[in-house]
C-alpha cells in the first residue's frame, strides 16, 4: 500500500528525532553539591553557612542539607569556628589525583594549534630546564622564514618567552645565561638585575611580554604563561609576527587570543587563572 506524503513527512520526523542527541540525563542534586563545593574553593579559608549558601543559589537551609552529606564523605569538613567549613580531606585527594591525571603538554600542545589557526601566526610552547628555556612545539604560519619559531632552547635576552623566564625564575639560574648573551645583544657590560626588574614590571603590569626588534625585518613576538597550581610558570605559549602584521597593545586580536589560550591552558592544568598584583615565581620556592 502507498504511503501518502503526509505518512511520509511523519515517519521523516521521526527518524530524524531518533537520530538527534537528546540531552544526557543526569543527577540535579549532585550538581547543585558541585556550586557549594565551588563556591567553598574562591575562598582561602573557611566560610560561614550564611556566606555559601547565597553564592550557590541556595536557601540556607538547604545548603545545610548538603553540607551534612559532603561532611559525612568527606569533601568537606567542618571549622574549629561554629557554622563554618572548609573544603574536607577527600577533596584534596580527589584534587591530587586530578592532577596527577593530567597531560600538562598535551593540553599546552593543543593550545599552540588553536592559536596558530585564530591567528595565522607562528605559535609555540616553551618550558624551562637547566640549561634554559626550550622550545618543545611548533606551528608555522602564514608567514614564513625569519618569523617562523625553531624548537630546542632559545635564547632569554631576544625572546618573549625568555623574559617570562627572567622575571619568574631565582637570579641564581638566570645570571649566567643573560650575562653569556648580553654582549652579542646590548653590547658594554651586563646588568641582568635590570634586565629582570623590567621584564617582572612588564609581565605585572600587562600579563605577558614583548620583543620586537628596531631592525627592517621588525620582528615581534609576544608570550603569555601557563602557571600551575602553585601559581608557577610551568610552561609560556608565544607568537611572532612582524611590527606591520601584529600588535603589542592588550586590545590587539593576537594579545588576546595568546592571553585566552595561556588562560585556558592554566585552567586545564588546574592552575591560577590570574597572576594579580605580582608576577608568578616560576619554580623559586622549590630552589
Amino acid at each position: 500500500m502507498c504511503q501518502s506524503e503526509s505518512q511520509r513527512d511523519h515517519l521523516a520526523r521521526r527518524k530524524k528525532q531518533m537520530h538527534e542527541k537528546k540531552p544526557r540525563r543526569g543527577i540535579q542534586s549532585v550538581e547543585i553539591a558541585f556550586r557549594i563545593l565551588a563556591v567553598m574553593q574562591t575562598s582561602q579559608q573557611a566560610m560561614a553557612l550564611k556566606d555559601i549558601a547565597p553564592r550557590a543559589g541556595l536557601t540556607a537551609s538547604a545548603a545545610n542539607n548538603y553540607l551534612v552529606s559532603l561532611v559525612r564523605i568527606g569533601l568537606a569538613a567542618p571549622d574549629e569556628k561554629p557554622g563554618c567549613y572548609r573544603l574536607g580531606p577527600a577533596a584534596l585527594s580527589l584534587g591530587i589525583s586530578a592532577m596527577q591525571q593530567i597531560d600538562g603538554f598535551e593540553i599546552v600542545r593543543r593550545e599552540v594549534t588553536t592559536l596558530r589557526d585564530a591567528t595565522r601566526r607562528s605559535a609555540a610552547v616553551t618550558t624551562w630546564t637547566d640549561d634554559g628555556p626550550i622550545s618543545l612545539f611548533k606551528q608555522d604560519g602564514d608567514q614564513r622564514g625569519a618569523f617562523e619559531f625553531r624548537t630546542g632552547l632559545i635564547p632569554m635576552l631576544t625572546s618573549a618567552a625568555g623574559k617570562i623566564y627572567a622575571a619568574s625564575m631565582p637570579p641564581s639560574r638566570t645570571t649566567h645565561l643573560i650575562d653569556q648573551e648580553w654582549s652579542a645583544v646590548f653590547g658594554g657590560k651586563p646588568d641582568a638585575e635590570k634586565f629582570r626588574e623590567d621584564a617582572k614590571r612588564e609581565l605585572k603590569r600587562r600579563q605577558f611580554a614583548t620583543i620586537t626588534r628596531s631592525d627592517l625585518i621588525g620582528y615581534v613576538s609576544i608570550a603569555a604563561p601557563v602557571l600551575d597550581w602553585n601559581g608557577d610558570v610551568r610552561f609560556t605559549l608565544s607568537l611572532a609576527g612582524t611590527r606591520a602584521t601584529m600588535k603589542t597593545d592588550p586590545t590587539s586580536e593576537e594579545v588576546k587570543a595568546l592571553l585566552a589560550s595561556a588562560s585556558r591552558a592554566t585552567q586545564a592544568i588546574g592552575g591560577k587563572a590570574d597572576l594579580g598584583d605580582s608576577a608568578p615565581d616560576l619554580q623559586g620556592r622549590r630552589g
